[in-house]
């Protein structure tokens, strides 16, 4: 009995991990058609689900959290279209995360700890700038209810540093602003890989 169970749970989880890469490459499609004009203007990039702006100095002055005149103008531009695309996946849309990146770097007196912290509130204030911005200034009123229920701001400090090919950081890549969809479809597979597990020990 435990066997068979066992074998369903793994068919189940196989059926809603492939059902995840087809809505999260349906989005990464959607997303690139709307944007494959735009994308070396702005220096972003697309990345599965993830949407991510990658010159810092067209984000923010460093150190600080106000965004920049030139991004304050993307987003005008970019957000009504990324959340009417992401509207069409609203079914399997479970958040709509604006994540803040910063590099390790704070000041040559820090330690670690004291960068990280320093770097984590830098990030969580820019992600709620981004957020307070692309709500309040960019025309989304249609999907404003919505966007309430799914969107967070998120601030990473420097938990996902970018590397460069011989595995130091690369500084400038690592600030950064990141657009990141979560599918209803990855709790699923975390929730029945849990139970998985439970029964494996």
């Amino acid at each position: 009995k435990n066997i068979a169970e066992l074998e369903k749970t793994k068919e189940n989880i196989e059926k809603i991990a492939n059902n995840f890469d087809n809505v999260k490459q349906k989005i990464s499609n959607a997303l690139l058609l709307e944007f494959k004009d735009d994308l070396e203007k702005w220096n972003a990039e697309i990345d599965g689900t993830i949407f991510r702006f990658k010159s810092p100095d067209i984000l923010f002055s460093r150190g600080k959290s106000s965004l920049k005149k030139e991004f304050k103008n993307i987003l005008l531009n970019f957000f009504p279209r990324y959340i009417n695309i992401l509207k069409e996946f609203s079914l399997d849309i479970e958040e709509i995360r604006i994540e803040g990146h910063t590099s390790s770097k704070w000041n040559k007196d820090s330690s670690i700890e004291e960068s990280y912290i320093n770097n984590a509130q830098l990030s969580q204030t820019r992600a709620l700038e981004v957020l307070k911005y692309s709500i309040s200034k960019t025309n989304i009123e249609n999907n404003f209810e919505w966007l309430l229920k799914v969107t967070r701001a998120n601030g990473l400090s420097f938990s996902k540093i970018i590397l460069n090919k011989d595995g130091t950081e690369n500084f400038e890549s690592s600030r950064r602003v990141e657009f990141r969809v979560m599918t209803n479809i990855e709790n699923q597979l975390d929730k029945i890989t849990y139970i998985l597990n439970k029964k494996d020990n």
